[in-house]
């Protein structure tokens, strides 16, 4: 998996679910762990039970849907696989303008797929540039998916087993992150976030600058046929890259050249968010995983040691245990693709069930 640098706002993403008041029943344990705040952004695929658990439990928070949902969608369902790009380039849009662009050329290619994203959905639910808050902007392939995959063969153990597994899985991966990030400690930033900040410079590099105020923080940045302004105090850009990604972006890494000169590589790191540093990762990988301690070395409360918990009552089903997720809304990416003959070349059967086949 591979290790992205932190966002400035929060984030959490779900898989599908299969009953309200389970979501319900989660989502108020997970506000004991994690706070509702404004600048948290809860990421789902479209099932009801998390929309609505989110908007009961978390009040402050920010929902949004997964743009690979949609756009695994488009690619399988829709058959616009074509055009996927397009799609991208409107999700991932940062200023107003940029999306209109990009989403008139997304609507002249998949009309229908843009009337359900701009009626049904709402631009505020998937899009970059019109969602209220600051979406996470690095993430890992899907966590939920990722987490059951590598936990596939552990959901057959019993509770304390499940939760030894977990613990250890994690501890090893803490360690893993911990050694990794302790090689930067030479470097500010952590790799990742040192990657996009010199590629950034090198773009800022083509920019024309001009101080036209007098002030040292705020500059006009002249392209083809687009003016872009710089507030470097607030750390700020019409573009607004550098607003929500919180490392200068290439009008940024022009307007820090036009005020402390070429050398002026050292000075980004005063401009980028503190979490990026390789302290701030290191603090989020120090605290320790630990196992579940043997029965005999349980504290138990006096009131709960003759307390008989029986188990649920569950309607065993004939047949084979269901081992995949339910899969939620408009998730149905199952390939149209349908088996050919080599023999005759028709679909719907195989060479060793063809008529035409001679073979005794």
């Amino acid at each position: 998996m591979k290790l992205p640098p932190p966002s400035p706002g929060r984030a959490l993403e779900f898989g599908s679910g299969s009953f309200k008041a389970s979501w319900q029943f989660f989502f108020e344990k997970l506000k004991e762990i994690v706070v509702d705040e404004p600048n948290l952004c809860c990421i789902s695929d479209r099932h009801k039970s998390i929309a609505n658990g989110i908007v009961n439990v978390y009040n402050h928070a920010h929902h949004g849907y997964c743009m690979r949902y949609f756009g695994e969608n488009l690619r399988i369902n829709q058959h616009c696989g074509d055009y996927l790009y397009l799609y991208y380039n409107v999700a991932k849009a940062y200023s107003l303008e940029e999306f209109d662009n990009h989403f008139v050329e997304f609507k002249n290619k998949c009309p229908a797929a843009a009337i359900a994203f701009e009626h049904d959905i709402g631009f505020e639910k998937w899009s970059r540039t019109h969602f209220p808050s600051n979406r996470y902007d690095v993430m890992t392939t899907n966590i939920a998916k990722s987490l059951n995959a590598m936990l596939i063969d552990e959901r057959e153990y019993l509770v304390a087993s499940i939760f030894n597994s977990i613990a250890k899985r994690f501890g090893e991966f803490f360690r893993e992150r911990h050694a990794y990030i302790r090689k930067s400690m030479g470097n500010q930033m952590v790799s990742a976030a040192e990657k996009i900040a010199r590629k950034k410079m090198i773009e800022g590099d083509s920019l024309y600058v001009e101080n036209a105020t007098g002030d040292d923080n705020q500059f006009t940045m002249f392209g083809v046929g687009v003016t872009t302004y710089v507030d470097l105090l607030e750390k700020s850009c019409s573009c607004r890259e550098y607003d929500l990604i919180k490392i200068p972006c290439d009008h940024a890494m022009a307007a820090l050249r036009s005020k402390h000169g070429n050398e002026y590589g050292m000075s980004i790191y005063e401009y980028s968010s503190p979490l990026y540093k390789v302290e701030a990762y290191l603090l989020a990988y120090m605290d320790s995983i630990n196992v579940v301690p043997l029965e005999s070395e349980w504290c138990v409360p006096e009131e709960l040691l003759n307390v008989k918990i029986l188990p649920p009552l569950v309607d065993t089903k004939l047949g084979r245990k269901r081992r995949k997720r339910v899969k939620g809304i408009g998730e149905n990416f199952q390939s149209k693709r349908r088996n050919m003959c080599s023999i005759c070349k028709r679909t719907g059967h195989k060479r060793t069930t063809c008529v035409n086949n001679n073979k005794s």
